[in-house]
């Protein structure tokens, strides 16, 4: 057989294999660059777009009972996606809404995507009367939410004749503020959901000699006189009130429950009327203004045999006692 017959057949050969290694090289090529689509997509809160963590599952649409994919408890991730395909995602995370997305990777391009979670939130009803004349009162509230950076205004035209619906987050603590006239004492207090079934009865106090008004923000740890965030932001009313009000003259009395001795709990209650006394004086209020006072646990507005009746008597109260 010719030599030259051989020499073709080697050169076939080679060139059959390097057309084979050209078409896999081009294949590869091909699947990565036509049919892959990354999409990058970040969590965030939609109140205040803050980072969120969630559970995440990646299905395909055209069959939702297979799971493709799933992470828990992540607040972003990189989907690898057909680009011939479409997808679900679903985005589940604790105090908020579940959500099921739709991604059309035939449309979609290589993009960074931010998503943002509602929080759960229920209905919440606020009553705004004069405690003397059952009388709505449209005077307007302030909502801040002690969890996160979220503030809720209502202004008298949001309700009627004092009444109230504000959706809250779930599980957060909201501080509440009436916006009343000078002629009235100031009212907060700190609500949540679930609170006696949702709603608030707010009685409102005019400013008259005789005035008895629970401050429900002044709290303290258990054995402590330290005055917190919350009692300073309470204390500072106060001073609004005797500044709006030059020739009022105001006590303030600590209450506690009668758990430990009655020596103990009055030295206590007296040690509190003292750390208020000092903080009002540091803030211009003339001494002879106000009393600061401790009572002990001698007037018990609830029974102290149940945890609820305790917290009801570890108290502040502000009396007018002269205007």
């Amino acid at each position: 057989m010719p030599v030259h017959y051989f020499t073709i057949l080697f050169l076939f050969f080679t060139l059959t294999l390097h057309a084979q290694g050209t078409l896999e090289s081009e294949s590869d090529t091909y699947n990565w660059e036509v049919l892959n689509l990354d999409i990058q997509i970040n969590l965030v809160d939609a109140d205040t777009q803050e980072p969120v963590a969630a559970n995440w599952q990646l299905r395909e649409a055209t069959n939702s009972s297979t799971l493709l994919e799933e992470q828990v408890n992540t607040t972003n991730t990189t989907l690898s996606l057909n680009k011939e395909k479409k997808y679900q995602l679903t985005l589940s995370a604790e105090k908020y809404e579940d959500s099921l997305l739709t991604i059309d990777a035939t449309q979609e391009q290589a993009s960074e995507k931010t998503i943002a979670l509602q929080p759960k939130r229920v209905d919440y009803q606020i009553d705004i009367s004069d405690v003397e004349t059952g009388e709505g009162l449209p005077f307007g509230v302030v909502l801040t939410n002690k969890n996160r950076n979220e503030v809720i205004e209502l202004d008298p035209s949001d309700g009627k004749d004092g009444k109230y619906n504000v959706r809250i987050r779930e599980d957060d603590e909201y501080e509440l503020e009436v916006k009343n006239p000078k002629e009235y004492i100031f009212y907060s207090n700190t609500i949540r959901a679930d609170d006696q079934d949702n709603q608030l009865q707010v009685k409102i106090h005019k400013l008259a000699v005789g005035a008895k008004i629970p401050l429900y923000n002044i709290t303290f740890a258990t054995g402590s006189w330290e005055l917190n965030n919350n009692s300073k932001r309470e204390l500072n009313r106060i001073v609004k009130l005797l500044e709006d009000n030059p020739t009022a003259v105001i006590e303030i009395g600590a209450h506690t429950d009668n758990v430990g001795s009655a020596q103990k709990n009055q030295l206590l209650s007296e040690k509190r009327a003292q750390a208020v006394f000092e903080y009002l004086v540091a803030k211009k209020i003339f001494a002879k203004r106000f009393v600061a006072k401790g009572y002990g646990y001698s007037q018990p507005i609830a029974s102290n045999l149940t945890a609820a009746g305790r917290a009801k008597n570890r108290r502040f109260e502000l009396v007018v006692l002269s205007l």
